[in-house]
């Protein structure tokens, strides 16, 4: 059987979809997959979520990436941890990102015993 779940809200429907996630893979977007990104950024941040990959797949990203360190860690008042900006992960490819999600996996595996 396949479950099927309707959502009045932009909200409850991305408020879902962390719920049931074990990994963010996070592809080319525009202004709502970088809102969802940066929610879900937000959340492994304060620890809302652990231990939870995300991936950001190709160097679509990397201009973001250097504008969220170079503003956000400013000595004069820094907003964010260098560790903050270590959450994300940006891997080139497919191959990558399936061995990345592998390894996690194989790591989770491991802790539960």
């Amino acid at each position: 059987m396949t479950d099927a779940f309707e959502h009045q809200t932009f909200f409850s429907r991305l408020h879902h979809f962390v719920l049931v996630s074990d990994a963010f893979i996070v592809c080319p977007g525009g202004i709502g997959t970088v809102l969802e990104m940066m929610m879900v950024w937000q959340l492994l941040q304060v620890r809302h979520l652990h231990d939870t990959p995300l991936i950001l797949a190709g160097h679509f990203w990397d201009g973001l990436l250097d504008w969220t360190s170079k503003q956000m860690l400013d000595s004069k008042s820094p907003l964010v941890s260098p560790s903050d900006l270590k959450i994300p992960q940006v891997l080139p490819d497919s191959p990558a990102i399936v061995q990345a999600i592998r390894e996690h996996h194989a790591q989770w595996k491991l802790r539960q015993g």
